[in-house]
């Protein structure tokens, strides 16, 4: 269940990543919403975490994702009587937990993601906070925590990722105290996603299909509303708001992160080098260069939804 996670993108992009290269297969049909099978832990290798935790960082942006849920949280629990009880799902590398944990340093922050290797790179990130826990755990069973235990579930590009979805909001749902809030971000568009197919047809020599990992299967207007509501949660709100990209000065590291949601089918089809031409071929079509000489990925375009249980 993580970001273009798996393919940053995997990163996030991602979640998971949780994201964008490795949890399991999800299309963006509504046939994955119906699906009943469980989500297995998403493999991330060194080289890939790396990726994602250097990319994620593009979320810390002031119209990102990180910023603009940690202020719904803040508000949230201002004026709270007791300790103010955060889960954040399909964490990746420990956001927006570690960042919502310096916003409120009386509150207990849970940092979960599916994904083993996810979850040690959040308790490493966050070990300098008291007040942060991490561990795994499936968004579609919350076997951990207890029914009205959670004040605030956050969830940064994770709902697009578990193959029952509504399952995931069930358990979000329950957790959650009265008058808990949700505060969750999917993508509407994500142009990281346009240079993997442009790989992608150059490689098999015709389009492709869509992702198995599809960061976009809750893009559809008023999807992913539809499915808060059809949970049980009542105010739902939503806005958007864009951000960029920054890939950094290093071509290699470009080519990494934009390749990554493919990796494993590279790998299998041996096709780098076609994958190599492709890359650099199109990437101009959906990036600038800055005058440091950053590749800038400026069209990045999330939605993010509040919600309370009654």
């Amino acid at each position: 269940m993580t970001i273009v996670r798996a393919t940053v993108l995997a990163t996030a992009l991602a979640k998971r990543a949780t994201a964008f290269a490795g949890p399991t297969g999800r299309d963006s049909s509504l046939r994955a919403l119906m699906s009943t099978k469980g989500s297995e832990a998403p493999k991330f290798d060194p080289e890939m975490v790396k990726a994602y935790n250097k990319i994620s960082e593009n979320h810390r942006h002031p119209a990102g994702p990180w910023t603009l849920m940690t202020d719904h949280v803040v508000r949230h629990c201002a004026g709270m009587t007791s300790q103010a009880v955060v889960l954040d799902l399909a964490s990746g590398p420990g956001e927006p937990a570690a960042t919502i944990a310096r916003a409120l340093p009386g509150a207990d922050v849970l940092a979960t993601d599916v994904s083993e290797d996810m979850v040690a790179s959040a308790a490493s990130a966050t070990a300098d906070l008291p007040n942060v826990s991490a561990r795994v755990a499936d968004a579609q069973a919350l076997d951990g925590f207890g029914d009205d235990t959670v004040d605030v579930v956050t969830c940064c590009y994770g709902y697009m990722f578990p193959t029952d979805k509504a399952a995931a909001l069930a358990e979000t749902l329950r957790v959650l105290k009265p008058g808990g809030l949700l505060v969750a971000t999917t993508w509407d568009r994500v142009d990281m996603l346009k240079i993997s197919r442009d790989i992608m047809t150059a490689v098999l020599g015709t389009p492709p299909p869509p992702p198995p990992l599809n960061p976009m299967s809750l893009s559809e207007e008023g999807l992913f509303k539809s499915l808060v509501e059809d949970a049980g949660f009542r105010d739902v709100v939503q806005t958007t708001s864009t951000y960029p990209f920054d890939f950094g000065p290093d071509k290699d590291f470009q080519f990494t992160v934009g390749t990554i949601l493919l990796r494993e089918k590279l790998d299998e089809l041996d096709a780098w080098k076609t994958a190599e031409t492709a890359f650099w071929a199109n990437i101009d079509q959906y990036t600038a260069t800055d005058t440091a000489g950053n590749m800038i990925m400026p069209e990045n375009t999330f939605r993010l939804t509040t919600a309370t249980k009654a």
